[in-house]
């Protein structure tokens, strides 16, 4: 049997708002369409479950995305365009294309040998995003918990 939301209707409306201001703020602030915040967010999802370690806290995460070590140890567990491809569910061509945008932007940088890898300019137009970002998602989940639907969809 499914379980009904009392207020699916409230917290349709705090999830799409929360998804309009990540939209917004992706033009706004790293200055991308949204498939290549996709594309982007693709690669920073892949080095963090490969190259951070659980529990790790802000300043240390941003500090190994600095480090040109990191990209020695990505060769075994490089992700390729083929992949982003499939994971954002777009035409291989499309991003390619997306991606040299973004090479030439210097917001990721692609070898054959390593791979997708975020760099140095990632973390400068990133980390006031990923700051504003948590902001408007702790509010979204403030919002739901003063509507006593948080516990709810929690449990969904």
């Amino acid at each position: 049997m499914k379980k009904n939301l009392d207020k699916y209707g409230e917290i349709l409306y705090h999830l799409i708002n929360f998804r309009l201001e990540q939209y917004k703020d992706s033009k706004s602030m790293i200055g991308v369409d949204f498939d290549s915040f996709m594309i982007i967010s693709c690669i920073g999802s892949h080095y963090l479950r490969t190259k951070t370690k659980e529990g790790s806290n802000w300043d240390f995460i941003w500090e190994q995305t600095r480090s040109s070590n990191n990209y020695k140890h990505l060769n075994s567990k490089k992700l390729t365009i083929f992949a982003v491809s499939n994971i954002v569910s777009l035409p291989k061509e499309t991003v390619r294309r997306k991606i040299e945008i973004l090479k030439k932007k210097k917001l990721i940088s692609y070898s054959r040998n390593d791979g997708l890898l975020p760099t140095e300019k990632t973390e400068e137009l990133m980390k006031p995003f990923a700051t504003k970002e948590l902001k408007v998602l702790a509010n979204f989940l403030k919002a739901l918990k003063k509507n006593k639907s948080l516990d709810q969809l929690l449990n969904f």
